[in-house]
């Protein structure tokens, strides 16, 4: 199993009044930690302290290379409602960033039934503008994970392992192993990442890469496992994007 990851692609900072460091910390934070590449994902607007629609759009002021590191510009989209609507337009995310996250938070929306969350998700899995599905084991937000992690492979969508769900959402964790275990049989990628509000979180991610150990998770799929194998993901997803698919 993986020992060590490339890249952290979840990452916060003061730009939220409850993410606590500067870009240039996470990125210092990166490279301690050993990271050739992270991504800075502020939350999109529709959460209280989200960042505006122009702290996205303004992201290419951050040079690709800091200090030797690979800088992707991100976001953590929000699901604002059961129809899998997103709180970023198409044109920014197309054209100033180079991934998306897409998550349930309840300050945005309160949790429905199970068939709600589902029909979200196969939306979410079908939106080109969505990359990467983020902490999706959230027992207030389940879905059927049987019906949608096919979906997320067939639109090559990856699912994120989230290290803070260890410390914040403990009851989460059945569902990642579940989730995950389904991903390993669908052959679906998998990216570790770690959540972090505080720069000393970036890169750390012991918990996620335990319970994928535990389940024997295999490394191929693991995304942030190789930084070749990231960027050529990265690549085919902004293709997809500007071709609508």
């Amino acid at each position: 199993m993986i020992k060590h990851l490339t890249a952290d692609l979840h990452t916060h900072t003061d730009v939220s009044k409850h993410g606590y460091s500067t870009v240039y910390e996470n990125i210092m934070a990166a490279k301690a930690a050993g990271l050739t590449h992270v991504g800075i994902s502020n939350h999109g607007p529709a959460l209280d302290d989200g960042a505006p629609e122009g702290h996205f759009r303004n992201l290419r002021a951050i040079p690709e290379i800091v200090e030797g590191v690979r800088v992707y510009r991100g976001a953590e989209l929000n699901i604002t409602d059961y129809n899998g609507s997103i709180d970023l337009s198409g044109d920014t995310i197309r054209n100033r960033l180079d991934y998306t996250i897409a998550s349930f938070h309840d300050e945005v929306i309160s949790p429905g039934s199970l068939e709600d969350h589902t029909s979200a998700y196969l939306s979410i899995a079908a939106n080109p503008l969505v990359d990467i599905i983020g902490h999706s084991g959230t027992p207030g937000f389940s879905y059927d994970y049987e019906r949608v992690i096919p979906e997320f492979k067939r639109y090559e969508k990856a699912v994120e392992i989230n290290e803070a769900t260890f410390h914040v959402r403990k009851q989460s964790v059945e569902n990642c192993m579940n989730i995950a275990r389904l991903c390993a049989l669908h052959g679906v990628f998998v990216i570790v990442n770690s959540d972090a509000h505080f720069c000393k979180l970036v890169g750390v991610f012991h918990n996620a890469l335990e319970m994928l150990r535990q389940i024997n998770f295999p490394e191929e799929l693991i995304l942030n496992g190789d930084g070749k194998r990231l960027e050529a993901w990265l690549q085919r997803r902004n293709l997809l994007k500007e071709q609508g698919i």
